[in-house]
């Protein structure tokens, strides 16, 4: 199974949230980007939990015919693909007329359509590979606070309640198919490199509170101690070279396209070290570009 790591935009979120106001549409999504990966999250634990032969691909963003879909999660068992759309929605929710709706009557858009396309994609996908599978979808329900009403019968959906009784047909000692180890790799290889949705949150370096905020409490760091950094908050400590690397993480994702200079990480960790130490830390993580006064650092390929 491969890893799950946090979406993009949702770090962009989670840094920018230390570092300056955000509006309460920003807020708003990154409530929803947050949510919607804890869902993802406790999809995984079903899949991690089955004993079965089996490969899973986790948040696959893929192109057919210069339209793009995503997969939150495909399961290859046996000669069958499964493919799961997770929702992590809380609250009451009703179909009226083949539309879904909230509790208060707002209609918001259904996942099963999503779905559809998605499967769509997918399969012609596959055809122009070679590969010809059949394919089962489903739109996952995944919080147990979720109430579907009137949900149609007989349908892609898979409620709450369902979950661990539909995980019990994944049975061990069931040969998988040979062909699918090949076909998971070949995704894998043409998937994109990043969501091409990305949430855009407008941001500059100079309105940007500068410093590292610690990992657990988040507060800002403020005092070195040897080789130590030391949080007033929580009274915990961290290595000094640990909390630069951090926030020379934060810096790249944040500033992509900026340069990395030695006086630039000072002023963005605003911490008292030296130029010296500073530079012995960009140095173990990162290349030098030149050797003169205009030197900068870019990551190790």
């Amino acid at each position: 199974m491969n890893k799950r790591k946090k979406p993009t935009e949702l770090l962009l979120f989670e840094y920018l949230l230390n570092r300056k106001t955000l509006t309460q549409q920003e807020l708003l999504t990154y409530k929803n980007l947050w949510r919607g990966y804890q869902g993802e999250v406790l999809f995984d634990s079903y899949l991690e939990e089955l004993s079965c032969d089996s490969i899973v691909l986790r948040d696959v963003w893929l192109s057919k015919n210069n339209r793009i879909f995503q997969l939150d999660h495909l399961l290859f068992y046996k000669d069958c693909i499964y493919m799961f759309e997770v929702k992590n929605y809380s609250g009451d929710f009703y179909y009226e007329n083949e539309k879904l709706y909230k509790e208060t009557g707002q209609e918001i858009d259904d996942p099963l359509i999503q779905l559809k396309r998605s499967e769509s994609l997918l399969r012609q996908l596959l055809k122009s590979l070679g590969y010809h599978y059949h394919l089962e979808s489903k739109v996952v329900f995944i919080n147990s606070e979720c109430t579907i009403y009137q949900a149609p019968r007989n349908t892609n959906i898979l409620l709450p309640t369902q979950i661990n009784r539909y995980f019990k047909q994944f049975q061990p000692h069931v040969s998988l198919n040979h062909k699918f180890p090949q076909l998971a790799k070949k995704l894998t290889s043409i998937q994109l490199k990043q969501s091409p949705y990305r949430n855009i949150i407008n941001y500059n370096y100079s309105q940007l509170k500068k410093g590292i905020p610690y990992i657990l409490c988040r507060q800002f760091l403020n005092v070195v101690k040897g080789k130590q950094t030391f949080c007033h908050s929580c009274n915990n400590r961290e290595f000094v070279n640990d909390s630069v690397l951090r926030n020379l993480k934060e810096y790249m994702l944040l500033f992509p396209k900026e340069r990395i200079t030695i006086e630039k990480m000072q002023e963005w960790c605003n911490l008292p070290i030296s130029n010296q130490r500073m530079r012995y830390i960009l140095k173990k993580y990162l290349s030098l570009e030149g050797n003169t006064k205009g030197a900068y650092y870019i990551p190790i390929e």
